[in-house]
């Protein structure tokens, strides 16, 4: 299973990393807006169906197993969401936050024009890879291949789509190559770096802790997931007019898609 998820963990590295780069290097990329606005939307549906539909219950199950009538699975789920919800909304000045919550092409549109800008680009990026890193998370604390299987095929979706968007921002801002680098490393870097957490620490606990480690990370992840498709992308997918009934359609392809998959996994 350990290599399995290292696998898992390089073709989630390449798959963000590739996103970011290509238009780094292919300026071309950046007349897609259309096609990215689709690509969001699917893994906005696939996010939020591997949440809702694959690790909440999973979640819940783990507690159950542990004994607890409580429904905690779904109240770390909630937490995780407010939780997000205080970080992106709420402690963030609201230069940072107008950033991090600004359309993709325009997210660093100010970088260039502060002498701190480069901190603050660090520091949007790091509050847009915290729920990556929470993914991965999930992902390395997940002990059924069926189940890691569903959690990367999620952060697949999303990882690629949210590389090439950040990518887009960085050469659109003219954000100087070096720094733009950097950004799209951090990024990239932090679901890997979840997924290497998390399945060491499933492999030294054991037992109870093991299954406490496994239902808590599942829960907090589900939220996560869920504030991800709603909040961070369908919020802004669908502030902007257009093209709302074929992204709404991808929205609904994509949870269908996580729908089907729990047929068999």
């Amino acid at each position: 299973m350990i290599t399995i998820k290292v696998l898992l963990m390089f073709a989630i590295l390449v798959a963000g990393a590739a996103g970011g780069a290509f238009p780094l290097y292919r300026h071309r990329a950046l007349d897609s807006d259309r096609l990215l606005g689709w690509g969001n939307a699917f893994a906005a549906g696939v996010f939020l169906g591997a949440g809702l539909i694959h690790m909440l219950p999973d979640a819940d199950a783990a507690w159950v197993a542990l004994g607890w009538s409580y429904p905690m699975a779904f109240l770390m789920a909630a937490l995780a969401f407010v939780l997000m919800l205080l970080i992106e909304h709420v402690l963030l000045p609201d230069d940072a936050h107008q950033m991090v919550h600004a359309p993709s092409g325009e997210r660093f549109a100010h970088v260039t024009e502060h002498s701190h800008g480069g901190v603050a680009a660090y520091a949007v990026v790091t509050t847009l890879a915290v729920h990556s890193f929470l993914a991965g998370l999930a992902l390395g604390a997940e002990p059924e291949l069926s189940g890691a299987l569903v959690i990367f095929l999620a952060i697949l979706a999303h990882k690629s789509t949210a590389g090439f968007a950040l990518g887009v921002s960085l050469v659109r801002n003219q954000i100087p190559s070096r720094l733009a680098w950097g950004l799209l490393g951090l990024f990239v870097a932090a679901t890997p770096v979840g997924i290497l957490v998390g399945t060491l620490l499933g492999e030294v606990l054991e037992g109870t802790d093991q299954l406490m480690f496994e239902a808590t990370f599942l829960s907090l992840a589900a939220g996560t997931f869920a504030y991800v498709a709603t909040l961070d992308i369908l919020r802004d997918e669908f502030s902007e007019p257009g093209r709302r009934w074929s992204k709404w359609s991808l929205v609904a392809a994509g949870t269908a898609f996580m729908g089907v998959l729990a047929l068999w996994a």
